[in-house]
Order: structure tokens, then sequence, then C-alpha cells
């Protein structure tokens, strides 16, 4: 994510919080272009970055209701990118995995992965990984890719320094890519949270 800041008036914001649709069109405008690009950066494909940046300022829009006047937006967009990508790549790989005969699930040994493709139990490996880290780096990991807090956010929450909150999420990632790293849907999860 591009760490620049847009300015976002308040009274663009109450406009929105309102209903008003051309507020929703100006935030468009104002942060699209950098949502797009961050959509871009994760999945790749020009197509599925345009339909995911409509989806986000979506649920953006079904939530400005529930935003308060200090919100900020920037964030909250951002969050919802990190969140909605993730589970579309979930969905993408379920896909897959569901339209793939059991048969043709190995992958080709050119991709260097000889296993079955079975997300349930690749999933359960995930989490068994994640309940093997300690209390607080699984903690932040979760906070930070499962909750989509900053860094700032986490090491305020749990009164920690931001880089005691790096420390503990590039620990994490080394644990999980050591201990699934021969897992395709777990690299693709990876991907995004690297």
């Amino acid at each position: 994510m591009d760490n620049s800041t847009t300015s976002i008036s308040p009274i663009l914001l109450r406009r929105f919080r309102e209903g008003d649709e051309e507020a929703l069109s100006s935030l468009l405008d104002l942060l699209g272009p950098r949502v797009l690009g961050y959509c871009r950066k994760k999945v790749g494909i020009e197509e599925d970055a345009e339909e995911l940046l409509l989806d986000i300022f979506l649920k953006l829009w079904h939530f400005r209701t529930k935003l308060d006047e200090t919100a900020d937006v920037q964030v909250l967009l951002f969050t919802i990118a990190r969140n909605h990508i993730l589970n579309f790549i979930r969905n993408k790989v379920n896909r897959r995995l569901m339209t793939t005969d059991p048969e043709n699930a190995l992958l080709q040994p050119a991709d260097g992965i000889l296993q079955r493709l079975d997300y349930n139990e690749l999933y359960r490996q995930y989490q068994d990984v994640l309940d093997s880290l300690g209390d607080k780096q699984r903690a932040v990991f979760r906070m930070s890719r499962e909750e989509g807090l900053s860094h700032r956010e986490i090491a305020d929450k749990l009164g920690i320094s931001v880089r005691t909150v790096e420390s503990h999420i590039h620990s994490s990632l080394k644990v999980i890519k050591a201990e699934l790293k021969d897992s395709y849907i777990i690299l693709l999860i990876l991907f995004f949270l690297k």
C-alpha cells in the first residue's frame, strides 16, 4: 500500500455518509487509482483488479452510515481491500479445486509442487502452524493479516513498539513459509500476505 496520503475533506466525508453519490464518485476519483494499483499488484490481472476496485468501493458505500466523523476513510478502504482480495484469492482457488478432476489435481512437476490440493486440509495445517506460534506473535499476525490493522494500530493496541510488531510478523511469515512451503494454496495466500 502506498503510504502517501490524500486529503479527504470533512465536508466530502459528511456528504458521503449521507448517501451523496457524487461524494462517492469524488472518493473514487481521489482514491480509486491507488486502490486499483494495490489490487493490480496483489492479483496481477487487470480485469480482476478492476472488478475488485468496484466491489471494494461498493462495500465502503454500504458501510458509509457507520463511519464516524473522525474515520480515516483511506485506512478503512485499504482494510476492506486487503480482506476482499484475500477472500477473492481463496474463492478463486476453491473454484479451481471444485472444477478440477481429482485424478488431475496433482500439479505438473514443472510447478515444483507434487501434492494433491485439498483446501480444507491445507487451511487446517495453516491454522495449526499459527497455533504453534507464541501467543503475542500469533495475536500480532492475526491482527495484521486477518483484521487488517496497520503496524502502528497493532503497536498501540498491544502497547509494544512498531519494530516489535514488524519482527513478530516477519518471524511468523518465516515459520509459515517453512512449514507450508509445498502447499499451493498457502503459497497463494502468502503471495497476498507478503
